[in-house]
């Protein structure tokens, strides 16, 4: 069972360029992309070269004890408005049950405490019944959706826009703390 003190965010690196590039490649992460296609390896490098001077970016990756395990960014950071959208996987899929949850847990509680922002957005797409339980796990709420935004299997599908605000993160964090280090852990997930 995971528990929130054996996971750590650390600043992602150009060490970690091809685990990134393999992970976000993977069958189990790609198709619930934005974007589905296979990136290539030089693409993934120009990106990886271009976010280390964004600063509308704060990407980490995530350890459980010292492997990484997975990825989180958070984008379109607009200071004045204290908004930003955000993306995360978990990429090694030998990681315990729960680890989402303790990445999302560390990646909100830095960017509502750290980084001062006041909401996070999220645009999932409507098949991934996995990515808007989780979600609602960690206090975001449904804000709209848009219609036939992507194309999967040659049919169109929806997006839904998901929300977290400071005020809701910091009353439902805590029983989300509590429950990530006492291993009372109710909806499991990867």
């Amino acid at each position: 069972m995971a528990d929130l003190r054996d996971y750590r965010l650390e600043k992602l690196g150009q060490e970690h360029s091809r685990l990134i590039w393999e992970w976000r490649n993977a069958d189990h992460i790609r198709p619930y992309m934005n974007h589905d296609g296979i990136i290539a390896l030089e693409e993934h490098l120009n990106w990886m070269h271009a976010i280390g001077e964004d600063t509308s970016r704060v990407v980490r990756i995530c350890y459980y004890l010292d492997t990484p395990a997975g990825f989180v960014q958070f984008s379109q950071i607009d200071r004045v408005h204290k908004t930003c959208e955000w993306g995360f996987y978990i990429g090694d899929k030998s990681c315990p049950p729960g680890s989402g949850t303790m990445m999302g847990i560390l990646a909100l509680e830095h960017i509502f405490q750290v980084e001062q922002l006041n909401k996070v957005c999220a645009q999932i797409l409507d098949f991934n019944q996995r990515s808007l339980s989780y979600h609602r796990k960690l206090g975001f709420i449904e804000e709209g959706r848009l219609g036939r935004q992507r194309i999967r299997n040659h049919q169109p599908v929806d997006v839904v826009l998901m929300a977290l605000f400071r005020e809701q993160w910091e009353k439902h964090s805590l029983r989300l703390t509590e429950e990530a280090t006492t291993g009372h852990e109710g909806n499991q997930d990867r």
